[in-house]
């Protein structure tokens, strides 16, 4: 896993870093002491094979712009964007699907190889497939925010059903629901379009985001407070901003094994409030208080733990 890493930092390192993926960088060589020898492991061996390509009659610097080389003389890697070229059928450069699954509460960071992250919330699988001409992600369940590295020559394109959402220097969520899905843009901005629709693509910016359902997509201005409630969940909170207790419960059970239920009559109430996404017993408590009910709990077959808010 380490090694993986270091190879995507390699291949990030050669595109180029910004300011915050420098700092990214730099916090992830500090965490642990063997993550330095293998990003050097990494670049060592993207070396190698530029050395391997030279031999072979080709050379790299007739391909290496210059302010790239000033890069690699900082990092001391060698002729990087040649080797990875090179590099792409021993698989330093991913030109076939990987697929990623987060269980139930779990959140995943994943650098990416081109430099990139995903944020991967609870119960997702995404599909990422990286070719020399596009980088490729596809959302078939859950949700994911990701922060783009800059790359006009190789697009970013995440699917969802029928939408494609291509990136344009660009941070953003994508949350798919069924058929159903919802675009936060939270920097730059972002085109959406539909593979079955003749429409021309949308453009999504900051502080705008798109709610996307078979055969038509709506976009919308997003209010602070809306975007603190939708993306909460970057930072292990649960945020409810007048939202009906049963959606509330829904939110809760995308994290946690041991279900939360509520009585129908309940279920349209409205509450507010912040939690941690695993405080399904606070949660409970607080949210029975402001709909009048109470909780009951119950061990129930095929189910476990139930938490019940119910009537008083």
């Amino acid at each position: 896993m380490i090694d993986d890493i270091a190879c995507r930092w390699a291949a990030a390192i050669d595109r180029g870093l910004d300011s915050d993926e420098e700092a990214m960088l730099a916090a992830w060589l500090a965490e642990d002491g063997r993550h330095r020898g293998a990003l050097l492991r990494a670049t060592a061996a993207l070396s190698l094979l530029d050395r391997a390509r030279a031999l072979s009659g080709l050379s790299g610097d007739e391909e290496v712009p210059r302010g790239d080389r000033r890069h690699w003389r900082r990092w001391g890697g060698g002729a990087m964007a040649a080797a990875l070229v090179a590099g792409l059928s021993l698989g330093f450069w991913p030109d076939r699907a990987e697929r990623i699954d987060t269980r139930i509460g779990e959140i995943r960071r994943m650098p990416l190889a081109d430099g990139s992250v995903a944020l991967v919330n609870s119960g997702t699988t995404l599909r990422v497939a990286f070719t020399p001409a596009e980088r490729h992600i596809d959302v078939s369940k859950g949700e994911a925010w990701f922060q783009v590295a800059h790359n006009p020559k190789r697009p970013f394109v995440v699917a969802s059903g029928s939408y494609r959402v291509q990136a344009v220097g660009t941070a953003f969520d994508v949350r798919r629901e069924g058929e159903a899905a919802r675009v936060v843009v939270t920097k730059g901005a972002v085109k959406i379009w539909s593979v079955d629709s003749v429409e021309p693509p949308r453009r999504v910016s900051a502080g705008e985001w798109a709610v996307l359902h078979p055969g038509r997509m709506a976009v919308r201005a997003m209010e602070p407070q809306a975007s603190d409630q939708q993306l909460a969940w970057r930072e292990g909170r649960i945020v409810l901003d007048d939202m009906t207790l049963g959606q509330a419960v829904a939110e809760f059970n995308r994290y946690n094994n041991d279900k939360l239920e509520v009585a129908p009559q309940l279920a349209g109430r409205r509450v507010v409030g912040w939690f941690r996404i695993y405080d399904v017993d606070g949660f409970a408590a607080a949210s029975a208080a402001m709909v009048d009910g109470r909780v009951e709990r119950n061990q129930v077959p095929g189910k476990g733990d139930v938490t019940r808010i119910i009537p008083q």
